[in-house]
């Protein structure tokens, strides 16, 4: 999703993807999450492995690492096997290190009527 781009609604694929524009919504990959930094994201994230360049608010879900890159900026929850804040990066919120996979789940969207 390119820089400039707008999204309401929910992403769901099984590959990589990289967000540099907004997401109001969940993302949901079995693949690496990276979000740049012109990205903005307003929901729920879930990936195994998740760069964060950008900006996000609201609840992070990782089997994997989550990295928060040294301009990003997170407020929220984050669940992850291993978290990494870089100099610079701005965290704001809750964390909960899991020790096996088995212990994360995945966000919970709200179902369409």
């Amino acid at each position: 999703m390119n820089e400039g781009v707008v999204v309401e609604g929910d992403i769901q694929t099984p590959r990589d993807i990289r967000i540099d524009g907004t997401l109001v919504g969940t993302v949901r990959t079995d693949g690496r999450l990276v979000l740049g930094p012109s990205s903005r994201v307003s929901g729920k994230v879930n990936s195994p492995n998740i760069d964060v360049f950008g900006n996000v608010e609201g609840d992070i879900v990782s089997t994997g690492i989550v990295v928060l890159r040294a301009k990003s900026n997170v407020k929220g929850t984050i669940s992850a096997a291993t978290m990494v804040v870089e100099v610079g990066g701005v965290f704001n919120g809750e964390c909960s290190m899991v020790v096996s996979a088995k212990g994360i789940g995945r966000p919970e969207t709200a179902e369409k009527k």
